[in-house]
């Protein structure tokens, strides 16, 4: 997917869109719990992107079922692979043309999904049009942006990358960000100060 010509979006003001690794590399498609997460953010339709990075038009509806053992490891692949070429350089087209888009752009990361996001940062690609929501952040080092790191008080992953976050929320873990009320009022908040 990582190696598909951009996408070219519809300019909007806004853009909201999620970004997790992609537990099957072959499409690009959200799961049915963060389709209902991006269906209940406070903002218009047109600014939400239904599909995961690089934003290529999904092959399915809902993201396949993958069973968490090769999910785990393909997500650690592209962990590894995100701050070197050639996947970078090609992560930096996807994101050029995404921040192209928008005045204002939301980005709503879910673990591994941060790492992704600051090798795209790391050029310089207009950070101060950026708003970064990180959701049990599995990242080498915290966003050039603005940003909040959030972890769930029962997930683990995240220590070995940020002992301190900004906020640590009361049973939730790794798995359950988007399931949980709390994470959709921040996410609706992080919109009203852009």
């Amino acid at each position: 997917m990582i190696f598909s010509p951009p996408v070219v979006h519809p300019l909007t003001d806004l853009k909201v869109v999620l970004l997790s690794g992609l537990s099957d590399p072959s499409d690009c498609a959200l799961s049915r719990t963060q389709q209902r997460f991006l269906d209940q953010i406070a903002a218009p339709g047109e600014s939400k992107i239904y599909a995961n990075f690089p934003y290529i038009k999904p092959v399915r509806d809902e993201q396949a079922a993958i069973p968490i053992i090769p999910a785990s490891w393909r997500n650690l692949s592209q962990f590894l692979k995100a701050r070197h070429s050639p996947y970078r350089d090609q992560a930096v087209r996807h994101w050029e043309a995404l921040v192209q888009s928008c005045r204002r752009l939301l980005v709503i990361t879910i673990s591994c999904g941060l790492e992704i996001l600051n090798a795209a940062l790391s050029t310089g690609i207009r950070p101060e049009v950026l708003d970064i929501l990180a959701l049990g952040p599995v990242a080498r080092c915290r966003p050039d942006a603005s940003h909040l790191l959030v972890r769930g008080s029962r997930d683990y992953v995240v220590n070995p990358f940020f002992r301190e976050v900004d906020l640590i929320v009361r049973d939730i873990g790794h798995m359950d960000y988007l399931n949980h009320p709390v994470i959709l009022e921040l996410a609706n908040k992080r919109l009203q100060m852009m």
